[in-house]
């Protein structure tokens, strides 16, 4: 599926949305606040998992609702992503331009002696640093009808270096919130390629699923309409609505990689 965009930009802004990296912080501050260092762990990991929901709801919907943000908003985003907040922007829109294909960046499918193979789900969240390399590397990585490259690469400079100083005033104030950072950062985009494998199983030419369990959607703001998003990609979270057409996966994101996964369109919306 390769839907492009529509101009839809300028909608109020997700402020319910922002519950996630609020929370993100919050287990953040109390992670370094612990003196027991299995519980800071525990609730590092804790936080990782919220900056997984920050990426695949909140974050994401920014980066469909405005072409632009001023910059100390794009620094605060890459804080708390981890990378610049443009950048996600390019690696989204390649997403959308190549839709799990063999040229998405976060295919969860890749070429291994000549023949489309699909990646286990432990190579690809524990080696998701390959993603990035790849969105480095690449010279046009998304369909131009999703938006102008140059302007956006301008755009990540500073959020880059704002990245940069932030891990170099961890590092001279304490170096417990270094690590923890750089835990929260890592396990967090582990977290956030387990989504994206749940979402995207390697199983089928087109593996684009949906989760339509009601409870579901319902405490995670339509986070699993995903076939609904990419065919209608303009559309705001509360105005996406269950398709009957949708490939349907059995179990929500984070948890489907370790099951059984179908494409069977299965009536879940009550469970």
């Amino acid at each position: 599926m390769k839907t492009k965009i529509k101009d839809k930009h300028n909608k109020p802004f997700p402020w319910r949305l922002s519950i996630f990296p609020l929370l993100e912080f919050i287990f953040f501050l109390l992670a370094y606040s612990s003196n027991h260092y299995f519980i800071s762990f525990l609730l590092i990991l804790v936080a990782s998992i919220l900056l997984s929901f920050s990426v695949h709801i909140f974050f994401h919907e920014c980066v469909h609702l405005q072409k632009k943000y001023p910059t100390p908003i794009n620094i605060l985003f890459s804080l708390l992503l981890g990378m610049p907040f443009d950048g996600y922007r390019v690696h989204h829109f390649n997403h959308h331009t190549y839709s799990n294909g063999l040229n998405d960046f976060s295919s969860t499918w890749h070429f291994s002696k000549g023949t489309k193979t699909a990646y286990s789900v432990w190579n690809y969240c524990f080696a998701w640093l390959r993603q990035v390399l790849r969105l480095i590397r690449s010279p046009n990585p998304f369909d131009p009808a999703w938006g102008e490259l140059a302007p956006i690469k301008t755009r990540i400079q500073p959020q880059k270096m704002a990245l940069f100083i932030c891990i170099i005033i961890l590092a001279l104030v304490s170096l417990k919130a270094l690590i923890l950072y750089f835990l929260l950062i890592y396990f967090g985009w582990v977290f956030t390629s387990l989504h994206n494998y749940g979402q995207h199983p390697p199983i089928a030419e087109e593996p684009i699923c949906t989760y339509a369990n009601k409870r579901f959607n319902t405490l995670f703001f339509n986070n699993g309409l995903h076939w609904e998003h990419h065919n209608k990609p303009w559309l705001s979270w509360n105005h996406i609505e269950l398709d009957a057409n949708s490939p349907r996966i059995q179990y929500a994101h984070l948890i489907n990689p370790f099951f059984e996964k179908s494409h069977d369109r299965q009536d879940t919306t009550e469970q």
